[in-house]
């Protein structure tokens, strides 16, 4: 049953609405005839699944020839900063929604409201959604599975950096690396455009069978779900999680509006996506000083190839900012 304090609450988060106009929503109101056949958290997941589908490859093969370090380089380094946030806000919101307090509140404002109501007060106000019963733990799932991504691709970076060191004793890799400088500019167009997701990923990620597998991920001591994904992977596997009594990540400080997105756009993949709720959603999505700390961090890796003159010198660079900025990138939400 939905309570007054939330009535209340939700009111003042819709502006150009008056009370009497919401209480004319209150009937239930059926999934609308706009609504989506793709979802586009999930599309936008997909991105940032297929990223850690190449990190594994790399972290699970090594290098063996100059073209296994191309191939990583344009898989790791050439994604689109702002798409590649996105998906990473995107997965965070497809954990956040799990929690079932959350779910249930959630629906109980649809049902009171009305659906385009609570579009308009989640659109007017980002904070309102995580003030709502289960949102604060619904942000502690969200950040437990951003933990275990982060530091899994610091551990993959510390692999590949070590790679470097290794490939100095092979003979192909202390071969010059030809025109570096043309090898940091395709970079940058890709980066421009950004890469495609894998499409086996974007429908396990589309698929219902995806939500125990995004419950476990949300758990204290749960690995990143990314472990059991390669660049050719066609299923996402439920990750075993071993008891861990360390205390659970929190929104670090500067940070408290990413995790109104990620609430925010939790409560969106509640209710579905359709028409009206879209646009909202894409811009939910978008996160300035995420995007801004991941293209500096293909910038570097841009400078860092553009010096490189040997083979064995690439993966340092992948590791040090196609790897391990990226983790700290995303990491800065939660402490």
């Amino acid at each position: 049953m939905i309570t007054g304090r939330l009535i209340g609450t939700f009111a003042t988060a819709i502006v150009g609405f008056s009370l009497s106009a919401a209480a004319q929503l209150v009937t239930p109101v059926a999934q609308p005839a706009g609504a989506l056949e793709a979802d586009p958290l999930s599309e936008a997941a997909a991105l940032y699944a297929t990223y850690h589908g190449d990190v594994t490859d790399v972290q699970s093969r090594g290098f063996s020839s100059a073209k296994e370090i191309d191939t990583s380089l344009k898989n790791l380094g050439g994604h689109n900063p702002e798409q590649l946030t996105e998906g990473w806000m995107a997965y965070s919101a497809l954990v956040a929604a799990q929690n079932p307090d959350f779910r249930d509140a959630v629906r109980d404002i649809e049902s009171y409201y009305g659906r385009d109501v609570l579009i308009t007060g989640l659109k007017n106000d980002v904070r309102y959604a995580r003030t709502l019963n289960g949102g604060n733990d619904a942000v502690s799932a969200s950040l437990t599975a951003t933990d275990a991504d982060s530091r899994r691709l610091i551990n993959a970076a510390a692999f590949v950096k070590e790679q470097a060191y290794s490939l100095q004793g092979s003979r192909w890799a202390m071969g010059r690396v030809g025109d570096s400088g043309a090898v940091a500019e395709r970079l940058m167009t890709s980066m421009k455009v950004g890469l495609p997701a894998n499409s086996s990923l974007r429908q396990a990620l589309s698929s219902p069978d995806m939500e125990p597998i995004l419950v476990k991920a949300g758990m204290n001591g749960a690995p990143s779900i990314w472990e059991s994904v390669s660049g050719a992977a066609s299923s996402i596997r439920v990750p075993e999680v071993v008891a861990n009594f360390q205390p659970q990540p929190r929104v670090a400080r500067g940070q408290e509006r990413v995790a109104d997105r990620i609430t925010t756009l939790a409560a969106y993949r509640i209710i579905g996506a359709d028409d009206q709720s879209l646009a909202p959603m894409q811009s939910a999505m978008k996160e300035r000083d995420t995007a801004s700390c991941l293209t500096m961090a293909n910038l570097n890796l841009q400078q860092c190839v553009a010096a490189a003159h040997k083979h064995y010198e690439v993966p340092f660079c992948i590791g040090e900012h196609a790897l391990a900025d990226i983790g700290t990138c995303i990491g800065k939400v939660a402490n």
